[in-house]
């Protein structure tokens, strides 16, 4: 049996989930899960052996999730759907162009559900 050796690519897709009366969204809820599956089935059938996709928790930014790391490339999405699956392994896992309009920044790591709410102390979580 072929093994597959030191993987070339990392695909880190995040099943962080969080209590529901938590001000920041989780992207277990948001599908995060079927996606995690989807790219597993995906590499499979491109028999991308040389990547590997791990579930992982929180990737921090949770605003725009699901959100999807692949390394070494330093390429981070948000908002990945199942449906964005098949195209960021064919375009970007495959033949190494990242999947532009799903790609994020760090404009996206520094949205916050309390923007606008300076008057809580340092480390409360308010209410939802």
């Amino acid at each position: 049996m072929a093994r597959a050796g030191m993987p070339r690519k990392f695909v880190f897709v995040c099943i962080n989930e969080r209590p529901a009366e938590h001000p920041r969204p989780s992207c277990h809820p948001r599908g995060s899960a079927s996606l995690f599956e989807a790219f597993r089935e995906q590499t499979g059938v491109h028999s991308l052996v040389d990547v590997k996709v791990v579930a992982s928790g929180c990737l921090e930014p949770c605003m725009v999730g699901p959100a999807v790391y692949v390394a070494p490339d330093d390429v981070w999405y948000g908002g990945v759907t199942v449906e964005d699956v098949p195209r960021i392994v064919e375009e970007h896992l495959r033949d190494d162009q990242p999947v532009e309009f799903l790609r994020i920044g760090r404009e996206e790591f520094e949205l916050s559900p309390l923007a606008g709410r300076s008057d809580l102390p340092p480390g409360e979580i308010p209410p939802v």
